[in-house]
């Protein structure tokens, strides 16, 4: 049965706000549940279970993300927990591609529990995505006035998918019941390296950018530059995902990709689709 009244848990990231639209575009009640929520949304943290609880009654489904940190494991399986007790029958956790494989990484393990217990139960699914092309976002003004594409991922490859195939495939997760029982990989649609960034944001912007390098220490600094606050659990984490991302990549099988078609119903978008909105929508009318 299609999910009608759906509790968005992380609304406002950068998978729940095109997931809010997309649900109101389809008819569904979406109400988003954060910290800040906006006009007409639930301002809870949801390391409050007693509080996500009762915010959960009424509701079909719920959209699950878990904030980054060192508890995340333990706030994503008491939330699991306080939304079946509030009767929510569909859940939706939005987890990371190659978790297991990759767990050396701390907000990878940190999602193995939340993971098991969304499955262990029905009505789960836990969408697995590849990195973002909206992680580009963070580096735009090196790109820009640089000339150089920052993040060092490397050269082993990763398979990154646009936010809105996430949202998408959430939606479609919560309101047709697709992946029902399972754990989707999502990827794009294909492999990228740090070289291949940088070519592609060279293409559209007709002037060189150049990947400088595998140095994580530069990267680690400018995040600590665009993110007020960040510590030192998030800034280890950080540098160990780099790493093993340079080491491993972040690989793509041909069954990943025949599972993000089918939950999306198309193919993915690609990084050259991405870039080309970024440069629309920075282009005055």
């Amino acid at each position: 049965m299609t999910a009608r009244r759906v509790l968005v848990i992380g609304g406002t990231g950068k998978i729940g706000r095109p997931l809010v639209e997309l649900l109101r575009a389809r008819g569904a009640q979406a109400v988003v549940l954060a910290r800040n929520p906006g006009f007409g949304g639930l301002a809870i943290d949801t390391a409050d279970t007693a509080a996500l609880e009762a915010a959960a009654q009424g509701f079909d489904a719920a959209f699950l993300t878990t904030p980054l940190g060192p508890d995340e494991g333990e706030i994503g399986v008491a939330a699991v927990a306080a939304l079946r007790r509030a009767g929510v029958g569909r859940i939706v956790y939005i987890a990371i591609h190659n978790l297991e494989a990759m767990q050396a990484i701390p907000h990878f393990a940190t999602k193995i529990p939340v993971k098991a217990a969304v499955l262990d139960g029905e009505g789960g699914t836990v969408l697995q995505p590849n990195f973002f092309f909206q992680n580009d976002l963070l580096a735009l003004p090196a790109i820009r006035q640089g000339g150089i594409y920052p993040m060092p991922i490397g050269h082993a490859g990763i398979w990154s998918i646009d936010a809105a195939d996430i949202a998408l495939a959430a939606a479609n997760a919560l309101l047709d019941d697709a992946g029902m029982g399972e754990a989707v990989n999502l990827c794009g649609p294909e492999m990228l390296t740090g070289t291949d960034y940088a070519a592609h944001w060279a293409e559209a912007l007709g002037r060189p950018v150049v990947y400088p390098g595998d140095a994580v220490e530069p990267f680690l600094g400018a995040m600590q530059q665009a993110i007020p606050g960040l510590g030192a659990w998030e800034l280890e984490d950080f540098r160990l995902m780099m790493e093993v991302t340079q080491a491993m990549g972040c690989p793509a099988t041909p069954a990943d990709h025949a599972a993000t078609r089918a939950i999306l119903g198309r193919a993915p978008r690609s990084h050259r689709d991405f870039i080309a909105d970024v440069l629309k929508e920075e282009t005055p009318a």
